[in-house]
């Protein structure tokens, strides 16, 4: 039997954990300048974000 509970709380961790990660390489980037382009998605990211905020 699935618990819905539990699906929805690992569901709601996840989110939490993506959004923190996304913010995490955002303020990376904002830091350390000489970072970007060597990682493609994760200016990406970023500019993204940035667009959205």
């Amino acid at each position: 039997m699935v618990d819905e509970k539990k699906i929805e709380m690992e569901m709601e961790r996840r989110r939490f954990l993506a959004d923190r990660n996304v913010g995490d390489v955002v303020s990376l980037l904002e830091r350390r300048q000489e970072l970007r382009g060597i990682y493609p998605a994760a200016d990406l990211v970023a500019e993204n974000v940035g667009w959205v905020v």
